[in-house]
């Protein structure tokens, strides 16, 4: 991230697909890393499962190809530990090296963090969009 570039914090509570509250947020944020910003996503409740790799909706924006593009881009998203292992995405322990924990079933531009993630994320966003 560029010193004192404007920075978009989002948290997400919606799963994809259920409505369209995934899909207004990534491209919010991917408008806004076109625009300059820097962009952290954060995850939490159901929106986990915007995490889940192999998306394949037919009919739908595909939110997991969206939050990749903008991981690409330099995007940081963090998705929630607790409601992450709720849900059956942890399948591994802790990987020191990479700051992570272990999932099989998450996209690898997601970081499975705590929810100390989120506070970090927002001590130095100029912006903060909550998509529930």
């Amino acid at each position: 991230m560029v010193r004192d570039q404007k920075v978009l914090a989002c948290m997400l509570f919606s799963g994809p697909y259920g409505s369209q509250d995934a899909d207004i947020m990534a491209r919010i944020a991917e408008r806004a890393l076109d625009m300059g910003y820097g962009v952290k996503i954060f995850l939490y409740g159901d929106g986990v499962h915007a995490q889940m790799s192999g998306q394949r909706p037919k009919a739908f924006f595909n939110v997991g190809d969206a939050l990749e593009r903008i991981a690409e881009k330099g995007g940081d998203i963090k998705s929630c530990v607790r409601c992450s292992e709720a849900r059956g995405y942890l399948d591994g322990g802790y990987d020191d090296d990479n700051e992570r924990y272990i999932s099989s079933k998450s996209l690898d531009a997601v970081k499975i963090y705590s929810l100390y993630g989120f506070i970090d994320m927002i001590k130095n966003a100029h912006t903060i969009l909550t998509v529930s």
